[in-house]
């Protein structure tokens, strides 16, 4: 039964990472932190495929500057752990930066 839970882990990443999902975060002083990055790119997975990671880990803040990027881990409830780059798209006059999240195909 394992086996099957980690099998359907890596085909719902792969789609994820086939398809680049889009999300609105907020950015102050021109930073997303840490925790509001990771709880994006929570809501954002768990949108898109209807289950929550078991944890997202964004080390380091993102720059809300077009093209800026950072690597997050995604650790999925079986045990399998994949890389995550999250990249800064577009920013608005309120202060709000839409990012584009990518997961890794393989895991780490």
């Amino acid at each position: 039964m394992r086996g099957r839970a980690s099998l359907a882990s890596v085909g719902v990443v792969a789609v994820l990472s086939l398809s680049a999902c889009t999300v609105e975060a907020g950015a102050s002083d021109d930073v997303i932190r840490t925790g509001e990055l990771e709880k994006q790119v929570d809501r954002s997975l768990t949108e898109k495929v209807g289950e929550s990671p078991k944890k997202v880990d964004c080390p380091d803040p993102l720059r809300a500057k077009k093209g800026a990027h950072t690597r997050c881990t995604l650790s999925t409830h079986d045990g399998l752990r994949f890389g995550v780059t999250v990249t800064a798209g577009r920013t608005e006059d309120d202060g709000r930066a839409h990012v584009d999240i990518e997961v890794d195909q393989e895991p780490q």
